[in-house]
């Protein structure tokens, strides 16, 4: 495996040196993989940058498989597990706010365990944070069709769901309206469609695929082993900086980049030619490598703004009864909730991270089919008996220009960040919304008085889901930016970064969609001939 995938850094180096690239990538996630895949199917030649190496055995680990059945089990679909088993570590300062999330460094980064839900970010969001331009494409545009297209390789262009209302395996359209007028009952006004899911297999409907989701990894495999002319790899070669010089015209342009060799460790310069630079590291790589290559002096909005937003959940179960379906339902809407713009998930027996038997959360009440409360701890044994239900909501993040990733030369990124509390009208909002939805799945024989009436959304970890986003934020409505639209670094000739650094916002739908699409964006941009939309 490693002679077949190992490559000579020093030789790298003198093709660089010698114009045989085109473009040069750093990171091979949600990022820079796509990229990476359309210009080389475009016949550009590209050089890949991966820190890390081959680590998985599949194409894909983002193996979220949900079960048909209630209650349903945590294996194999462990992405919280092997998450915490494969991160790199980050350091935060004393003043911080814990960080539980990290980069994963392997050929597809961490597109191997999360990206599995792909909504799209609410009008408001968009209208508020975005430049009209990226608004326009992704919507009117269509860069968020074109993006799920090429996240599911086409495979959900043409199958209806669901199929039928007799199939044992399908969920019927009878199924999800009935599931939907309980939602409509609770949260009165709210549009309930499905959450889209990025599964790249063709299969009789979205909750039902043979093996995990969309990653990275598939397209870049696929061409290192075939030996491709217009990709190449270099792995486990870790990129410290790029390095600069003065071009006139207050410009400048990366003329070469620092890396250290997998071998000697040894740091070299790799001189990049007329190859134009892409960073795609993530919102903490990306930062640092911006941050020792001075490009903070340069703007001093470089590495600052890491957010991630506020993500909360309640989940409880209900013993089995016809009242509740036992197929997977994921249903999702756009609401404001407290005043806030949130993406609200209601998941039934589908164990797609939070929604059934999860590795990182407890169910934390259970009730009997009469609707009495039980003992938590003796039901958790009997998952099968019962129904789950998953409440999510998901805010936006304004980045916070106190919160930054900082220059300092440990061998492990440094954090200092903080996120707002809750606004109490927030928090409030939530505990009606749970009351209603539990009030119409489950109708509970609990005393309005009673402490059990209550239940009370958690708020998960700074980087969970990793989410973070905005150090290196692209110019819009609220901020002049450190890119362009067009994610172009201001001020320098031949360098853009692509990656969730540069969102303006942590917005409050799953980002990856969207990073998918201004990636296939500037795949177009960097191959127009005049290079402008």
């Amino acid at each position: 495996m490693d002679h077949l995938l190992h490559l000579d850094t020093d030789v790298v180096c003198m093709l660089s040196k010698l114009n045989s690239y085109d473009y040069i990538i750093v990171g091979s996630g949600f990022g820079g993989g796509p990229l990476a895949e359309v210009l080389a199917q475009k016949e550009k030649k590209v050089l890949l940058i991966e820190r890390g190496g081959v680590i998985f055995s599949t194409h894909v680990l983002n193996t979220s498989r949900p079960y048909f059945s209630r209650g349903a089990s945590n294996s194999p679909e462990g992405n919280e597990r092997v998450y915490d088993a494969v991160k790199a570590k980050v350091q935060c300062t004393d003043t911080s706010d814990a960080y539980i999330g990290g980069p994963v460094y392997c050929v597809g980064g961490r597109s191997n365990l999360w990206g599995i839900w792909t909504p799209e970010v609410g009008e408001d969001t968009l209208e508020k944070y975005f430049h009209k331009d990226i608004h326009t494409y992704l919507k009117t545009g269509g860069g968020y069709k074109k993006a799920f297209n090429f996240l599911t390789d086409n495979s959900q262009t043409d199958v209806i769901y669901p199929k039928g209302d007799n199939s044992e395996y399908e969920v019927s359209a009878t199924e999800i309206s009935a599931v939907e007028a309980k939602l409509k009952t609770a949260m009165p006004g709210a549009a309930f469609d499905l959450m889209p899911v990025a599964a790249q297999f063709n299969a009789p409907a979205p909750y039902k695929f043979s093996q995990g989701a969309y990653s990275t990894t598939l397209a870049i495999i696929n061409r290192m082993y075939a030996n491709d002319p217009y990709l190449t790899v270099l792995l486990n070669t870790e990129v410290l900086a790029v390095d600069h010089e003065d071009v006139g015209n207050q410009q400048k342009k990366v003329k070469s980049l620092k890396i250290r060799d997998p071998n000697t460790k040894t740091i070299k310069d790799l001189d990049v030619g007329n190859a134009k630079v892409i960073l795609s590291a993530g919102t903490i790589g990306t930062a640092s490598i911006a941050l020792n290559s001075g490009l903070q002096l340069l703007n001093p909005l470089v590495g600052k703004g890491i957010i991630d937003h506020d993500v909360c959940y309640v989940r409880f179960a209900k013993e089995k009864d016809a009242g509740v379906t036992s197929k997977p339902v994921n249903l999702k809407t756009h609401i404001k909730v407290g005043g806030e713009e949130c993406l609200v998930t209601v998941t039934i027996n589908a164990n797609f991270f939070l929604a059934g038997s999860s590795a990182l959360i407890e169910t934390s009440h259970y009730y009997s089919s009469d609707g009495q409360l039980l003992n938590p701890q003796k039901q958790a044994r009997q998952q099968q008996n019962f129904d789950t239900i998953c409440i999510l909501f998901e805010f936006v993040g304004p980045l916070q220009d106190g919160n930054a990733v900082l220059n300092t030369p440990g061998l492990d990124p440094v954090l200092d960040v903080r996120r707002p509390p809750i606004k109490p009208a927030v928090q409030l909002e939530m505990e009606q919304i749970i009351h209603r939805v539990r009030e119409v799945f489950i109708n509970p024989t609990i005393n309005a008085e009673s402490p059990d009436s209550v239940i009370r959304p958690q708020n998960l970890g700074f980087g969970v889901f990793s989410h973070e986003s905005g150090t290196m934020r692209m110019e819009g409505p609220k901020s002049p930016g450190v890119v362009d639209t067009n994610l172009k670094f201001k001020g320098m000739e031949n360098l853009w970064v692509c990656d969730l650094s540069a969102m303006p916002v942590c917005p409050e739908a799953n980002p990856s969609l969207t990073l998918a699409a201004l990636s296939l964006r500037l795949a177009e941009h960097l191959t127009t001939a005049s290079g402008q939309h």
